[in-house]
């Protein structure tokens, strides 16, 4: 798969079916959306092209606070990639990109650069200047601009609308199971090892502490039963999101007790895979309580990814 975040790196020759849209957390929605594009751009010849954005579109529209993203870029990249898209397009939201009409959006952004002969998007996708643009408009343009435009109508789970914000509510409430039914894979936290205080050595469970982006959504405080990819290896993990408060600490740290692994990561990136909410956040009266409560807890984590095998493959 290309990766491009340069107008100038596009082949205007190639004609192609883009898929339109945010994509936050790539559930099983998007995932429909993008097996459309593939089915129908097969059938057409044509290149299959994701185009979304580094940021999200809404706080530049609405001048707020930047949304909690759910998949990060390098996420991102590696989901498209192994659903086959031929090309991922990243564009920035800025307030150029805004301050197109829906028509000049169009005419610049699908025909003069990509050449869009295909347009797949949400049911309720919006585009242009002020979001203006919305489905019906794109048909009529597709018409003018000589482009097909595939609509997907909602994905329901469980009689619910699949969506991002729905997620992030989900994530929220630290219901990762429902997270992960929604997206059809579970919930990532892929970054750096970086140093902590060093208390889990020194309870006996040393941990992998992890550098996260602020703009990060991140699950409930609690423990959580986790597969933790290192190098291309799969192991059993217990990840421990909150302020550690039996030590009276008030900073939010994200830790993981990687089973079977005692090699040094600082530094380097792992990729943490959320199964299954173990517990809620506990304040402890000792130390030692907190070590029983641990050791409980490694045995739950055990015996439960053991019998769920299938999901490490």
């Amino acid at each position: 798969m290309n990766v491009n975040q340069e107008y100038k790196q596009i082949n205007n020759n190639i004609q192609r079916g883009l898929a339109l849209g945010n994509f936050d957390g790539i559930h099983i929605g998007h995932q429909k959306l993008i097996m459309s594009l593939l089915t129908k751009g097969k059938d057409r010849n044509l290149e299959s092209c994701v185009y979304t954005f580094m940021n999200h579109t809404i706080p530049v529209l609405k001048n707020r606070e930047p949304i909690k993203y759910i998949t990060n870029i390098d996420t991102k990249i590696k989901v498209f990639k192994t659903l086959g898209v031929d090309r991922l397009f990243l564009d920035t939201f800025n307030r150029e990109i805004m301050s197109l009409s829906p028509k000049e959006f169009v005419e610049e952004i699908l025909i003069n650069t990509f050449n869009c002969k295909l347009a797949v998007v949400g049911f309720d996708y919006r585009f242009g200047y002020k979001a203006q643009g919305d489905v019906e408009l794109l048909k009529n343009l597709a018409i003018t601009y000589g482009f097909e435009v595939e609509v997907i109508d909602p994905v329901t789970f469980e009689e619910e609308k699949v969506s991002s914000s729905s997620i992030r509510n989900y994530l929220k409430n630290g219901d990762i199971e429902k997270v992960n039914n929604l997206m059809g894979r579970p919930f990532i936290l892929n970054n750096e090892v970086i140093h902590g205080d060093g208390r889990g050595s020194k309870l006996g469970y040393p941990t992998a502490n992890i550098n996260v982006d602020p703009f990060q959504a991140i699950p409930k405080s609690g423990v959580y039963a986790t597969l933790v990819k290192i190098n291309g290896t799969t192991h059993m993990g217990a990840t421990f999101i909150g302020t550690k408060p039996t030590f009276s600490s008030t900073r939010v740290s994200i830790e993981t007790f990687i089973m079977d692994h005692t090699k040094d990561l600082y530094g380097q990136s792992i990729e943490i895979q959320f199964i299954k909410r173990i517990r809620g956040e506990i304040k402890f009266e000792t130390p030692h309580d907190l070590i029983k409560q641990i050791d409980k807890d490694i045995d739950h984590i055990k015996s439960y990814l053991q019998h769920n095998i299938s999901m490490i493959k």
